[in-house]
């Protein structure tokens, strides 16, 4: 029958190692950077999307007010039918015309901002807490 080897355990040979203490975590304290953190991506696309339409509302609102004060001047056919009169009176028309088209533009940039602002400003401030 063969002899059993002594290990160097057995002959208390090896160095004693301190085994070190285990840190307990908390469920809580786990933060897992492998995984899309959905909530914050949706956060964020919320975020840019009502700051490009704030964006665009502004330069809506901009672009009829310049279309207020600076009218399109239009074509009109001087030799129509219908003299100076009616060349006047269409010209009028299409003042008018375009004076309503450009308030009526800066009324919906006005309102598109006022509903898209609220809601960037709720979902950035939102971010904020979170990260």
């Amino acid at each position: 029958m063969a002899k059993p080897i002594k290990t160097v355990k057995a002959q208390g040979l090896a160095p004693k190692v301190k085994k070190a203490a285990k840190k307990v975590v908390e469920p809580e304290t786990i933060v897992r950077r492998d995984r899309i953190d959905w909530r914050a991506l949706y956060l964020y696309a919320v975020c840019l999307i009502t700051m490009l339409v704030c964006l665009f509302s502004v330069v809506s609102f901009i672009r009829n007010g310049v279309s207020f004060v600076y009218p399109d001047p239009g074509f009109f056919d001087p030799n129509a039918t219908g003299g100076k009169a009616a060349i006047d009176l269409a010209r009028s028309a299409q003042l008018t015309q375009s004076h309503r088209q450009s308030i009526v533009g800066m009324v919906d940039g006005v309102t598109t901002f006022i509903v898209a602002a609220p809601l960037y400003y709720y979902h950035w401030n939102l971010v904020r807490k979170e990260h």
